[in-house]
């Protein structure tokens, strides 16, 4: 039974060992992991996530909204209550579910073609960015419901709309060289310490036969298969360590 604890403490330093090169190879040196860009088809003036669309907590965001023809566009985060009652009337596509690192369900929403105020004049949003053929919104989301909206500013709309998105964790990549180390000393360690150990969980069986000459002797199982077929008297199991 040791034994089997020993190895599974040889398992989770593995575990920790590839969980750490997945966390390099996804984030990076700077905590970070880049998608896109995406397109979004939609000819509205909104894109918007739902409600509980978002519910990761204290993560780093970064997300890229890029529209063609340098139209002006805007893009928000606030919270989900807010959002939500702005883009009520305006004709919009609205974001049902979302799974990094791109994985996006939608369905549009009838409206006007306008929303009812430049988003620019909000005072409500989290963090908000607009610029002429693209802004970008940099923000660590907060604990609590919020949402994040695309929106064309005037008359714009936003077809040709595409989205990168990035993801950060602070301090994934030091993190992850941890797990690397610590998992592998773990790992190589137990795999050592097993090597030198001596077997004690196994027992060792004993033969007794007789000789030709009536005497009797003790031997092993593998002089046993060696000898073929003899005469057993005795076959003693036994305790673990022990030997004859």
């Amino acid at each position: 039974m040791r034994i089997i604890g020993w190895r599974l403490l040889q398992g989770a330093g593995v575990v920790a060992l590839l969980v750490g090169v997945a966390g390099i190879v996804v984030f990076g040196p700077d905590s970070r992991f880049v998608s896109g860009p995406h397109p979004i088809d939609t000819e509205g003036s909104a894109v918007v996530t739902r409600p509980g669309v978002i519910a990761w907590k204290d993560v780093q965001i970064e997300v890229l909204a890029e529209v063609p023809g340098d139209k002006p566009v805007f893009i928000g985060l606030g919270n989900s209550v807010d959002v939500m009652s702005y883009v009520e009337g305006t004709e919009r596509l609205e974001v049902t579910a979302f799974e990094p690192p791109w994985r996006m369900e939608a369905s549009a929403a009838e409206g006007g073609p306008a929303l009812p105020a430049s988003p620019t004049a909000m005072d409500w949003w989290i963090a908000g960015e607009g610029g002429l053929g693209g802004a970008l919104l940099q923000a660590r989301l907060p604990d609590e419901s919020v949402s994040v909206a695309v929106l064309s500013v005037g008359d714009a709309n936003l077809r040709g709309l595409t989205l990168s998105t990035a993801y950060g964790i602070e301090g994934i990549f030091a993190r992850s060289i941890g797990l690397i180390v610590a998992g592998g000393a773990v790992a190589v360690l137990v795999h050592l310490l097993l090597r030198r150990r001596p077997v004690e969980d196994e027992q060792e069986v004993v033969y007794v036969v007789v000789e030709e000459d009536g005497s009797e002797r003790e031997i092993s199982a593998e002089e046993v298969e060696a000898l073929g077929e003899v005469e057993i008297v005795e076959e003693t199991e036994l305790p673990p360590g022990e030997s004859r």
